[in-house]
């Protein structure tokens, strides 16, 4: 396993503890949120689908918090990391070449090593070489990444270019479905870097990727779409599907290295700003009975957004950000909604059974006869199953029928009645109640002819 993989696995391991660890929580709220993280399927470095148990999570929490981010590396020999094939004087020289211009290939490099007469032509292979440097990190992608002091520094040159997203576990609002209990609300916000402009921010009862990917859609509704989207190491910033739609918007996807968080400071001086000004105010309109749903917690955030933050002047470059993002001139680039929503739609392969059928979320459908037996991608909004696209092999064929199966379960129970049973008259009567009736009826005839028989016998001579 080379240093690259070990890598790979340390950020598959930190994304799923980061909502863990980046934030403090109460030992309830730990509990819930790890419940939630092992409940979900992965997708690993080596492109398998995986789950993670409890104790797994629970060790990889524990070597995070005593030796950080390479604390979740695993483990290597000692001997791994110490060159073969190449002296020590000559990889040294290649690692300053690297160095000193990133841009430079591996071939490039031999090339310099073998003019200059550190190696006899023919001796460094390529392979050899770059698996080197490799290990060592020593990358293009690595060495031109933005440091910490030159990110801090970094603001967007116009607008759209970068929007940041988190999330916030802010406030506790009333539960939707348990009467006394109480349930955390999310807060999940997109900044545009430039302008620091809140494009869209709204609360949910989930952190899950669903939630993060409507508030992105919602965003781009609104501002367009951005160049870059830049995020932290969390599982829902780090799921194949949000990659994927990107991909499709032409947006690229930065995250923050891991253990090194430079660069969140514009989001962490918003969050702040919503604890200070905000929330405060809203718990007291809660205890109030005014913001009972999280419809009225969004409806009182969108009008606080837009009046307290919005329209205050930026310390940073003394405009409002709504100014600021309206006065720039760069073009917006932006997609129909119909466009849009084929973005959005979650993707999964299915295998057709030999009835033509699939199952998803769930429920069961009836695709084209001719895919039995075959894998499918199919298309589809997690929160509307009415339309269900299916692809085979870049071919779109006829939408999925969800097919309504009766649940064995309930066959003892009563049918529901239909238009046609309404039609029908209702007698009123039911077979058990007249029996009841009867019987009585017929205790109170027995009881009558018992008193009949004893006044017959008093009027007797």
């Amino acid at each position: 396993m080379d240093e690259q993989q070990r890598q790979a696995i340390a950020n598959f391991r930190y994304g799923l503890i980061a909502p863990l660890v980046s934030r403090k929580l109460e030992p309830g709220e730990q509990a819930a949120l790890m419940r939630e993280i092992i409940r979900h399927t992965y997708e690993a470095p080596s492109g398998q689908e995986t789950k993670v148990s409890l104790r797994t999570l629970e060790r990889y929490i524990h070597a995070y918090r005593n030796g950080g981010w390479e604390a979740l590396m695993p483990s290597v020999r000692a001997d791994k990391l110490q060159s073969r094939g190449i002296e020590e004087e000559v990889l040294a020289k290649a690692i300053a070449l690297k160095q000193e211009q990133p841009g430079r290939s591996v071939r490039q490099i031999i090339a310099i090593l073998e003019l200059a007469r550190y190696v006899q032509p023919g001796v460094l292979k390529e392979s050899t070489l770059s698996k080197q440097l490799r290990k060592r990190g020593i990358t293009r992608k690595a060495l031109t990444a933005e440091g910490s002091s030159t990110f801090r520094r970094f603001e967007s040159k116009h607008r759209n270019a970068m929007w940041q997203g988190d999330v916030q576990h802010t406030l506790y609002l009333p539960h939707p479905s348990k009467p006394g209990k109480k349930a955390m609300a999310y807060l999940v916000v997109f900044l545009d870097d430039y302008s620091r402009v809140c494009v869209h921010g709204q609360f949910y009862f989930e952190e899950r990727v669903p939630r993060l990917e409507d508030c992105l859609k919602k965003a781009i509704l609104k501002f367009g779409i951005p160049e870059t989207i830049y995020v932290d190491n969390g599982a829902i910033y780090s799921s194949h599907h949000f990659a994927r739609i990107c991909g499709r918007l032409g947006t690229e996807l930065k995250h923050t290295r891991p253990g090194r968080p430079q660069g969140r400071g514009k989001q962490e001086k918003f969050f702040r700003f919503v604890d200070q000004s905000f929330v405060p105010e809203a718990y007291d309109l809660i205890q109030k009975g005014k913001i009972q749903t999280l419809t009225d917690l969004n409806r009182f955030f969108s009008a606080w957004l837009e009046v307290a933050y919005h329209q205050k002047v930026h310390n940073a470059f003394k405009q409002r950000p709504m100014d600021r993002y309206q006065k720039d001139d760069h073009p917006i680039r932006t997609l129909p909604p119909h466009e849009l929503v084929e973005v959005f739609l979650l993707e999964e392969t299915r295998k057709v059974d030999k009835t033509g059928c699939i199952s998803l979320l769930g429920k069961t459908f009836e695709v084209d006869s001719l895919l039995s037996n075959q894998k499918v991608q199919v298309r589809f909004d997690p929160y509307d199953l009415s339309e269900v696209q299916i692809w085979k092999e870049g071919k779109q064929f006829e939408h999925a029928k969800m097919l309504e199966l009766r649940d064995p379960k309930e066959r003892r129970a009563a049918p529901e009645a239909s238009d046609d049973d309404a039609k029908v008259p209702q007698t009123g009567l039911n077979y058990v109640e007249l029996l009841y009736e009867e019987q009585r009826r017929q205790l109170k005839e027995r009881q009558g002819q018992v008193l009949q028989d004893a006044m017959k016998e008093v009027d007797a001579p």
